[in-house]
């Protein structure tokens, strides 16, 4: 458990002050934003709500060289029927450019680049980023002790 952590968070000058229990509601409210991958599913769901898969699949059966190779790369990704590919890295080099290569084609709109982009955005509980359960009066207590000791 990593309660250096938190030491270091309660040392903060917006806590020093406040109770045990105040103090572990404040940090159980603190919330940090990451980036995760993203199940294919949800990208192929954007994709047919935005409209652009029709696009995608029409661009892989008739497009001319340089947008059916596009149209394939990005369907052999997010149309994996073996199953093994699971999730897509947004952040990944490769998908940052084929994103870019769609707004490019006219396959799909910045906004709806951006929209894929943002399907790897979470927030989650600062204490889980670092590690640790939800802050109770004990955990702080101890946090206390370190940072007094």
């Amino acid at each position: 458990m990593n309660l250096s952590a938190l030491a270091a968070k309660i040392r903060e000058p917006q806590y020093v002050a406040l109770s045990d229990q105040l103090l572990a509601d404040a940090v159980n409210a603190l919330r940090v934003s990451i980036r995760r991958p993203v199940p294919t599913w949800q990208v192929r769901q954007a994709a047919i709500e935005g409209g652009y898969w029709p696009a995608l699949v029409e661009a892989r059966e008739t497009g001319g060289n340089p947008l059916r190779a596009l149209a394939i790369t990005v369907l052999a990704w997010v149309d994996d029927q073996s199953g093994t590919i699971q999730s897509v890295d947004m952040d990944r080099p490769a998908v940052i450019g084929m994103r870019a290569a769609l707004v490019q084609a006219g396959l799909c709109s910045q906004a709806q680049a951006d929209a894929l982009s943002a399907l790897a955005d979470h927030s989650i509980p600062w204490a889980e980023s670092v590690g640790l359960p939800e802050i109770g009066v004990g955990l702080v207590i101890n946090a206390r002790r370190l940072t007094n000791g």
